[in-house]
């Protein structure tokens, strides 16, 4: 699958979380809960579409977050501060985001038990090469044509990606604003 592909199916990702975030959907925020790359459908034009909202959380209109008596969702993917203080907030989502659009960038799974222990973990192995452009090029997928992105695009994706897996929720961005860097991202990629 090359850049281009991949960059829409975050798009495609990103603007679903961005509506269930949103009143327009049921009236009322939404949180998926268990947001991962299996839970993202393909068309035939690989268009992206969200299934599985068997977790699903509706958020109350007037707080910021939600209290829940046990965490659910898949690991790898669940936001740490929801894991620690069992409190959902939007911003759970955005953080199993983060985790996809390091997975499309990189090829790899969340968790990957086969590597060795510095290497299972893909926000962890991502971490040590964050703002390093030679070594992001490194653990960029080698299954993606190298003439269908460019570094700057990389790097713009790398770095939202990195912002949406912060451990601490106020410091990720909102799905609306992912969306909009994405489409930025994509106009930035065209010019190869």
């Amino acid at each position: 699958m090359d850049w281009p592909v991949r960059l829409r199916i975050a798009l495609g990702a990103a603007r679903g979380l961005a509506y269930l975030h949103s009143t327009t959907a049921v009236g009322v925020p939404v949180v998926h809960r268990d947001f991962k790359s299996s839970n993202i459908l393909l068309t035939e034009h690989f268009e992206a579409k969200i299934s599985d909202f068997g977790l699903a959380k509706l958020m109350p209109q007037d707080i910021d977050l939600y209290a829940t008596t046990r965490v659910l969702g898949t690991f790898g993917y669940f936001d740490p501060e929801y894991a620690l203080t069992g409190k959902l907030t939007l911003q759970s989502d955005v953080y199993a985001f983060g985790v996809v659009l390091l997975e499309l960038l990189t090829g790899r799974r969340a968790i990957d038990l086969s590597q060795g222990t510095p290497e299972q973990n893909l926000i962890v192995r991502m971490q040590q090469v964050s703002g390093d452009r030679k070594r992001l090029r490194k653990v960029v997928d080698r299954d993606m044509a190298r003439s269908s992105y460019t570094p700057e695009s990389v790097s713009m994706f790398a770095g939202l990606a990195a912002r949406c897996v912060c451990f601490e929720s106020a410091g990720r961005p909102s799905m609306a604003d992912c969306v909009k860097e994405l489409q930025f991202i994509m106009y930035a990629n065209m010019k190869i």
